[in-house]
This record gives C-alpha cells, sequence and structure tokens, in this order.
C-alpha cells in the first residue's frame, strides 16, 4: 500500500494552483477560459453578431480604402467614445501617406469626425487628422488609457 502511495504524494506535491487575478469591480468579456477555473451548471458562449448597419465610413481621401487598425476607448471624464484609426490613401505601408485619425460619438454607433484643423492634407486643415507625416512611427498607433492606480492622467 505505501509504494502505491507514495508515487501518488510525490505527484501531488508538485501541483501549483494559479493565483486568483483579482479583477475588482471591473467589467470583463469574457471570450475565453482565461479567467474562468471551473464551470459547473454553465457553459461559456459567444452569441453571433447582430446587424446594425454602417457606423463609420472611411469616406475621405486621405482615409483612403485601407483605414485600418481601429481603437475604441470610452472616455469616462468627457463621457464619450473616442477612435482613432490609421488612413492610407494607397500609399505603401511605413510612408508619409499615412495619417492617424481620429471620430467620436456618445453611444458608440453614431460617429463624428470632428474637424481638428492641426494637419494640412490636400491644402486643407479641414480634416480629422490628427497625426501626418510621423511615418513609421505611427503605423499601428493604438493607444489606451491606463487606469492602475497611482498612475497620472497625463
Amino acid at each position: 500500500m505505501l509504494r502505491t502511495l507514495l508515487p501518488f504524494l510525490a505527484l501531488c506535491t508538485g501541483i501549483a494552483y494559479a493565483e486568483v487575478t483579482n479583477i475588482g469591480s471591473r467589467r470583463e468579456l469574457f471570450v475565453d477560459k482565461l479567467l474562468i477555473d471551473q464551470m459547473k451548471g454553465a457553459a461559456l458562449k459567444l452569441h453571433h453578431p447582430e446587424e446594425a448597419g454602417i457606423a463609420v465610413k472611411f469616406d475621405q481621401p486621405w482615409e483612403g480604402r485601407f483605414s485600418a487598425y481601429i481603437t475604441v476607448i470610452h472616455n469616462d471624464e468627457a463621457n464619450k467614445f473616442q477612435m482613432y484609426y490609421r488612413g492610407n490613401a494607397g500609399f505603401k505601408d511605413g510612408t508619409s501617406g499615412e495619417v492617424t485619425c481620429y471620430a467620436e460619438s456618445a453611444d458608440g454607433k453614431t460617429w463624428v469626425k470632428p474637424k481638428l484643423g492641426l494637419h494640412e492634407i490636400n491644402g486643407s486643415k479641414d480634416n480629422n487628422v490628427m497625426l501626418a507625416n510621423l511615418a513609421p512611427y505611427t503605423h499601428n498607433f493604438a493607444p489606451f488609457i491606463d487606469r492602475r492606480p497611482g498612475v497620472p492622467k497625463e
């Protein structure tokens, strides 16, 4: 009996338990089992998206057909959604033709591209371009808000 029990006990001592991840009160979108240890009487099910129409048209010359790398952030202080994306009117990746554009929304469905007046594109500053002539540094621009405790808001 002891011969059978000793190998089992040796195996048990090597089992490491994962540390609990404290998510506090923040909401989490569960798309995998990363934060789930076990499920009893429940199932992880992703629902199919519903067609709701076009939210944003990339129809400006500086946006082109190659707009990509879209990041949407909810700005709690301003109580609005902010969208940042790369505009590319067909230039080679990493060239000065790439721009970073901005749009905003109160509900996440209807978007407005404010005229920022920051950069001259095609002879006019009447556009929503927030970064220009900085390629390749803005190629995959992905802003985020660091909400960790103690991190300054700047």
